[in-house]
């Protein structure tokens, strides 16, 4: 069940974004996030959890509608932690705002 409503997709083809460097900065973004939420989840492969990695993902956890609906992600599959990651670089309006969210939640204090 989708608890989340309807939202524009983020569009990643190159023809319909309007210049280079939107392109590189919504990959570099979308990159940085599911090495960021695999760090935290261990991903497909069980790697070791990081404590910045771990803290983002229960950022995002924290944030998700379909976590307070009972619905967890599955962070073992590659292609639901790249969706998880667009939708947080959706949610936070761009590729420059995920980033510099996540990395303000990853910061050791």
């Amino acid at each position: 069940m989708n608890f989340d409503p309807p939202a524009d997709e983020l569009n990643f083809d190159p023809s319909k974004v309007n210049s280079p460097a939107e392109v590189a900065a919504a990959f570099v973004a979308e990159s940085s996030i599911v090495r960021t939420i695999v760090l935290g989840s261990g991903g497909p492969e069980n790697a070791e959890i990081t404590e910045s990695g771990l803290r983002f993902v229960r950022h995002l956890l924290s944030n998700s509608r379909s976590m307070r609906g009972g619905f967890m992600p599955n962070f073992k599959n590659m292609d639901s932690i790249r969706e998880l990651a667009r939708e947080f670089i959706h949610k936070c309006g761009g590729a420059s705002g995920a980033l510099q969210t996540m990395y303000a939640v990853t910061a050791c204090e």
